[in-house]
């Protein structure tokens, strides 16, 4: 069987744990990130996808051999498919990450709801959607643009990168919806299931652009640097590396953990702490210095578009309870 704590623990203190810990590890993974690259020099974010993969799948392989999970896969060109797009949406955020301030790349991501939406409509999904959530989006939006105007280290590299990041990670989220529905597997099953697929991809691709013909970098708009020319500046730079991948894994459990025992609202309320906080950190480690007048300007956006965001998430929920109400009445 399974192993299980409830017995020393309660669901409410297991679900603050989960909680705590996926704020703590999502927020500083991004930040860790933009040390890596912006500080630390380290501009191979392919072989740090790589790294982080095979961190994630030795995880994954560790607790499915344990019984925490059943083993169920994919169909194998779904997983080699899921797989790729994975690693190309993991590549472009961090390339976004590291192109922009840390305040712009995580208040973009604030798009991801509307881009999945428009990408559904654009390939003739029929899905309806109320007022509340059409207006819910236009405030996130309206958000986005209050903070990304105060934004003094917008560029157009970075800008691009962003675009290319939104509308990647939205048909990913798709494509696993999709697929996960398409074969009735669990978001645990499924990222088991693309796990070592993502590793063997990343390793062949870090070995290639990282390694071989670091040409090709440009053009994802990154800069052609050799793994094999550069030189680590010291013990700090292994130890940011060795950190990063120690919370993709810390990501990895409490996301699990999470998503298992709260609602899509709470879940929902704890992705928008976690934006305020990357947004707040990364002003006073790693943003350029603004007047006091813009960063409330700033800020007042996040704060638009996160009350936007919340909205999309009472709306969605409130619907959903609706359905379940009236399928139990029908089924009665």
């Amino acid at each position: 069987e399974r192993p299980t704590f409830t017995g020393f623990v309660s669901i409410e203190a297991m679900v603050l744990l989960a909680a705590a810990f996926n704020i703590v590890s999502s927020v500083s993974i991004i930040l860790v990130n933009k040390q890596i690259a912006s500080v630390c020099g380290f501009d191979f974010i392919i072989t740090m996808l790589f790294l982080n993969f095979l961190t994630t799948a030795s995880l994954l392989e560790f607790l499915s051999r344990r019984s925490w999970f059943e083993v169920k896969h994919l169909p194998t060109r779904d997983r080699w498919l899921v797989a790729g797009m994975a690693l190309l949406t993991v590549l472009l955020n961090n390339c976004s990450n590291e192109a922009n301030s840390v305040g712009f790349y995580q208040i973009t991501k604030l798009l991801i709801i509307p881009t999945v939406m428009s990408l559904e409509r654009l390939q003739g999904r029929s899905i309806s959607y109320s007022r509340g959530v059409i207006i819910s989006i236009l405030v996130t939006a309206i958000g986005v643009v209050i903070a990304t105007v105060s934004d003094f280290e917008v560029n157009v590299r970075g800008s691009i990168l962003a675009a290319l990041s939104i509308v990647s990670t939205a048909q990913y989220q798709i494509w696993q919806g999709s697929k996960q529905h398409e074969h009735g597997v669990t978001a645990t099953q499924i990222t088991y299931s693309v796990a070592w697929p993502q590793s063997l991809a990343g390793c062949v691709s870090a070995l290639i652009v990282d390694v071989l013909v670091p040409q090709l970098k440009v053009i994802v708009l990154m800069r052609p640097a050799s793994l094999l020319d550069h030189k680590l500046s010291g013990q700090g730079d292994l130890f940011w590396i060795a950190l990063c991948n120690l919370l993709a894994v810390m990501t990895n459990i409490s996301v699990y953990g999470l998503i298992g025992k709260t609602s899509p609202v709470t879940y929902q309320i704890v992705g928008q702490l976690k934006t305020v906080l990357v947004v707040g950190f990364g002003y006073v480690f790693f943003d350029a210095r603004v007047p006091l007048n813009w960063l409330l300007i700033r800020f007042s956006g996040v704060g638009v578009a996160v009350l936007g965001i919340f909205g999309y998430a009472m709306c969605k929920h409130a619907e959903t309870k609706a359905i379940d109400k009236q399928t139990g009445k029908k089924e009665k």
